[in-house]
């Protein structure tokens, strides 16, 4: 590495560094000279701030196939942007390419045909 790429480095490493220190250091400074105050009201204490209070146990079940849906919908979505830049350029490749998105494609609609057939896409 030349020793230009080491000092872009640092300078990213010092704003990396400064930007969240700059917010700290400037809220402390408020405490020290009793601007911002040492004790926070109750009601900036409770957990929400605003809306109803929650009722019951925050230890709620959630229900799993909500998170299978989600991995199912992020999986398709890295779907899309692997197949983009193909889709773009494949006039200009050679068909061993073709090969490997029909290949890929496969894998995909084999997942999404086992999950069709477990029933991981129905809301019961």
């Amino acid at each position: 590495m030349i020793p230009e790429d080491f000092g872009r480095v640092g300078v990213l490493l010092a704003f990396a560094l400064a930007f969240p220190a700059l917010p700290l250091g400037v809220s402390y400074l408020l405490y020290i000279t009793k601007i911002r105050p040492s004790n926070a009201d109750p009601i900036k204490q409770a957990t929400y701030e605003c809306g109803v209070e929650s009722e019951g146990s925050s230890w709620g079940q959630f229900n799993a196939r909500y998170y299978v849906f989600a991995l199912g919908f992020v999986i398709f979505d890295v779907d899309v942007i692997f197949l983009y830049p193909w889709a773009v350029q494949h006039a200009d490749l050679p068909l061993g390419t073709l090969v490997k998105a029909a290949v890929f494609m496969g894998i995909l609609a084999f997942g999404l045909a086992y999950a069709w057939r477990k029933r991981a896409l129905e809301w019961r």
